[in-house]
């Protein structure tokens, strides 16, 4: 490995611009800037709403706009910026036109890759997994029956090729980010891509074809081992809010869940690489999604610049260590999640000012930082992966069973529950199982009361979602459905009075009816 400063790719949101689907589902000339305008402080001393400096409320569609961008970003450090890429069934794309401007505006220096956010966009209440944009704007036009605003399917080989051919262009474009000369793409969800092997199969031949050295392909928060990819990445700060909640340090403040900034720096360097792959890493300015979720969503407080700047010196450090040729910030312009290096009234350019900062202190160490190798002899991903096996299998023989059941129509909720003394309802987990399970419910009429997660809010019409923490309404059962369950029924029954039902032995139960 050599060693080298890895550059600093920020993520880059490109939606500061009128669409016409925008219109439809949130309202005439809706953009993110309206959920930041209109963010509201949700418990003392917290910081909103956040203000762009001198109100520059800009517009993405506009060259001035991404040539002075371009000009500050290259000022202060950034070596480029890794753009989202809405690309959906039969070739749907959303918030395309600044990528596609500056295709054409070759006078920009603006260094550019891509990351695919592939899963469908969905309004809160929807029934199908994906991405949630505004929860607190949802109005306009959309598909009342599920709530789907754009839906993804990976299509077939026809479909992949037509994706990278559109995709050809901006690979070509000199500006675009490398790896051992093969343009950088990243797949933000390469679990939910159907078909990932083959279709990157396909792409490195069309690659190669197209007079290419190759594609460099990233796989973010998961370990690529049995993937067609070229690296993993840890995506912040999914992945430290994610082990922050695991070890207890998440903390209500008035309805808000809240993490402090320094907790969230400490996991980011602290997390181990992927086992047998190389990882890249991901620091972050800041996060906070109420402006688009209002109580329901998640906040990370007491953010400093001076903080920032010691964990990005770290995070370099580290990736220095690791041979790692680029490490990521969240985000260049993410207003709507208070995730931005962009200047604001209140720190105006103190972060940029920390990137700078941060890889020039780097540039003035690298000769004394030693390359490490990873030891993973006793590393603790080496448990999860097993957990998350043993997790997995247990899904999948859940929902095979689940199906055989549907195919013979054997599901009897009602008489079982009658047989309990069973009425009222609630459900413990909404992921996937609980959204099924919602909705097996709601087809036989069950008094459904609510539904127990840690992302609380609406779900359905008149279906409520209460955190954990909160104290459970009166019911007669509460059905759990997420995996190892043991300490959650422990606590549930401290809490409760209700029955409480396990899903595998519902499913268990019902899969057994169906031979008899």
């Amino acid at each position: 490995m050599n060693k080298t400063i890895p550059k600093v790719i920020a993520i880059y949101l490109p939606q500061f611009h009128e669409t016409d689907d925008n219109n439809r589902w949130w309202g005439k000339g809706f953009t993110d800037w309206e959920s930041v305008k209109n963010s509201e402080k949700c418990f003392e001393g917290h910081e909103a709403p956040w203000t762009p400096l001198e109100e520059n409320y800009y517009d993405l569609s506009k060259y001035e706009t991404m040539k002075f961008q371009a000009e500050m970003a290259k000022k202060y450090g950034i070596g480029g910026f890794s753009f989202y890429h809405y690309y959906f069934e039969k070739g749907k794309m959303e918030l395309e036109l600044p990528a596609e401007n500056l295709l054409k505006w070759q006078d920009i220096d603006m260094p550019f890759c891509f990351n695919w956010a592939s899963a469908s966009w969905i309004k809160s209440w929807s029934k199908i997994g994906g991405d949630i944009w505004n929860e607190k704007y949802e109005k306009g036009e959309v598909d009342a029956s599920n709530g789907i605003l754009v839906r993804q399917d990976y299509g077939d080989k026809e479909d992949w090729q037509k994706h990278f051919e559109y995709l050809l262009p901006f690979f070509k474009d000199e500006r675009y980010i490398r790896i051992d000369n093969k343009p950088m793409f990243i797949f933000y969800r390469p679990n939910e891509v159907k078909q990932l092997n083959p279709m990157v199969e396909l792409w490195r031949k069309l690659a190669t074809k197209a007079g290419l050295e190759g594609l460099y392909l990233i796989g973010v928060n998961t370990n690529i081992s049995d993937m067609e990819l070229d690296a993993a990445m840890l995506y912040e700060p999914r992945t430290s809010i994610n082990n922050l909640n695991d070890q207890g340090k998440a903390f209500i403040n008035n309805g808000v869940r809240c993490f402090e900034y320094s907790d969230i720096w400490d996991s980011i360097i602290n997390c181990k690489p992927y086992v047998g792959c190389k990882t890249f890493y991901t620091g972050i300015a800041g996060y906070d999604d109420t402006p688009r979720r209002g109580k329901s969503g998640e906040c990370i407080v007491h953010n400093t610049p001076e903080i920032f700047k010691d964990g990005l010196i770290r995070l370099l450090k580290k990736s220095v260590q690791a041979g790692n040729e680029l490490v990521f910030i969240n985000a260049w312009n993410e207003w709507g999640e208070g995730m931005y290096l962009e200047p604001d009234e209140k720190h105006k350019f103190s972060y940029l000012e920390s990137v700078s900062d941060a890889i020039k202190l780097i540039s003035e160490q690298i000769e004394t930082i030693e390359l490490t190798k990873e030891d993973v002899s006793n590393n603790k991903e080496i448990t999860i992966l097993k957990k998350d096996i043993k997790k997995y299998k247990s899904f999948t023989e859940l929902l095979i069973k689940w199906l055989e059941i549907e195919r013979y129509r054997k599901f009897d909720f009602t008489g079982y529950f009658e047989k309990q003394g069973v009425k009222s309802v609630a459900i413990y987990g909404m992921a996937m199982l609980g959204k099924q399970l919602y909705q097996q419910l709601k087809d036989e009429e069950i008094q459904l009361q609510y539904g127990i997660d840690r992302y609380f809010g609406q779900y359905g019409v008149n279906f409520k979602i209460i955190r954990p923490e909160e104290d459970f309404p009166s019911v007669d059962a509460i059905i759990v459905t997420t995996f190892d369950n043991e300490q959650i029924i422990k606590m549930i029954n401290k809490k409760s009075k209700a029955k409480v039902f396990v899903i595998d032995e519902l499913i268990e139960h019902f899969w057994r009816n169906v031979y008899e």
